[in-house]
């Protein structure tokens, strides 16, 4: 059991990497005019969905990792329930919205920090990432079994 909680973790980790990594070049290629509606800190809703892509593409990754790792298909599971219970729990939190109209010019931290996401991806977000993670641990002789 120890080592299906490691793998979950090890997932976990390895997910946030991968995305920290994601959003960063997305950051630094289209930066905060494509990042937000002009002037505010409201997220349009086509980089939501670019954001729900590149989560999954994290999720996939963190799959693998914690497939790799578990003992067996517990590890997913736990990794599933870990993403599942975070995304809700981020959902049901108020956002903190940033003081004023948002300057031309925002670091990637500010964005992160202020930013207002579209009220449908804070509660698809935790689903398409246990698919990620469903995805990329199954193992590529599971491929025909569910």
């Amino acid at each position: 059991m120890l080592r299906n909680i490691l793998a979950a973790v090890a997932g976990y980790i390895a997910m946030a990497a991968v995305l920290f990594a994601l959003f960063s070049l997305l950051w630094l290629t289209v930066g905060p005019s494509r990042a937000f509606e002009p002037g505010s800190w409201d997220v349009p809703g086509n980089w939501a969905l670019v954001q729900l892509v590149l989560g999954l593409a994290g999720a996939y990754i963190g799959g693998q990792v914690c497939a790799r790792v578990a003992h067996d298909a517990r590890g997913a599971t736990i990794l599933i329930g870990l993403v599942i219970v975070l995304g809700v729990v981020n959902a049901l939190m108020a956002p903190e919205t940033a003081a004023g109209p948002r300057p031309d010019d925002v670091s990637m931290m500010e964005a992160t920090a202020g930013a207002l996401q579209p009220a449908w991806f804070n509660w698809l977000n935790p689903l398409i990432g246990a698919v990620g993670v469903w995805f990329g641990s199954r193992k590529s002789g599971d491929a025909g079994s569910g």
